[in-house]
């Protein structure tokens, strides 16, 4: 999945980008699906989207507590680019980290990701794919098996933020056949989130944000709950392959 490994997405959107389908049961759910063409990304790095910004520069760290020790995940918006599909993409480098406590030392690297993303002139968010590797501390990793690039062996690039998202609104986030294919579904708008963590990001408390359930077919039971706040972006995931983990920015 997408940030983070957080393993970390607007419907007015432009004319033929969008072909909205609504589907009466239950009330108010619709599949989006979207129709890429590179002629709709004229300024494909500036990504504003208040749910997704991403402004070079900018670092997301996350952490979740478990009865297996600390997880750390530390995302950080590069001012590097990379073309992919003829769509100049941002690269989000994404680094997941495990310990008895929450470090960051690179001893304790365990997958080291690059991400590529876009938005379109409609004010979506895309994922272009990502380059992963499996670690075993700084300097020891190896190609992971879930990369994928938007254009090659047959992926296509998919919608990680919507413009305008709505309560119901479902979509793919990635299209790469028998290796990536997560989906989301909003499940909630207008909502405010508390963190709870000590060292959490100021003020602790956001408003008008976004609950996705995010999913896939290839992994059974796997399922994420993300919230998603105005100005910040992600600000929690709650991971369900299990016992329940949750990261708080």
């Amino acid at each position: 999945m997408p940030t983070p490994r957080i393993s970390y997405r607007r419907t007015a959107i432009c004319g033929a980008l969008l072909a909205a389908v609504a589907f009466a049961p239950p009330a108010g759910a619709r599949t989006v699906e979207f129709a890429f063409s590179a002629s709709n990304f004229s300024d494909s790095l500036t990504i504003d989207n208040p749910y997704f910004p991403l402004l070079s520069g900018t670092t997301f760290v996350y952490k979740a507590e478990g009865k297996d020790g600390c997880e750390v995940d530390v995302t950080t918006v590069t001012t590097d680019t990379r073309l992919i599909d003829a769509v100049a993409t941002r690269v989000v480098h994404d680094q997941a980290f495990e310990g008895d406590t929450c470090t960051t030392d690179p001893s304790a690297l365990v997958e080291d990701t690059f991400d590529h993303y876009a938005q379109d002139d409609g004010g979506n968010v895309w994922y272009f794919g990502e380059d992963t590797f499996e670690c075993e501390g700084s300097g020891n990793c190896t190609r992971g098996e879930g990369g994928w690039i938007a254009g090659e062996e047959g992926a296509e690039p998919g919608v990680i933020m919507l413009a305008s998202p709505r309560s119901g609104d479902s979509y793919s986030q990635e299209n790469a056949p028998d290796t990536a294919e997560d989906h989301a579904t909003v499940t909630a708008t207008g909502i405010s989130v508390k963190l709870t963590r000590d060292d959490a990001y100021p003020p602790g408390t956001f408003s008008n944000c976004i609950k996705t359930k995010e999913f896939t077919p290839l992994e059974k039971g796997s399922i994420e709950f993300k919230t998603y706040c105005p100005g910040v972006g992600l600000v929690t995931v709650e991971e369900h392959h299990g016992p329940v983990l949750r990261f708080e920015l």
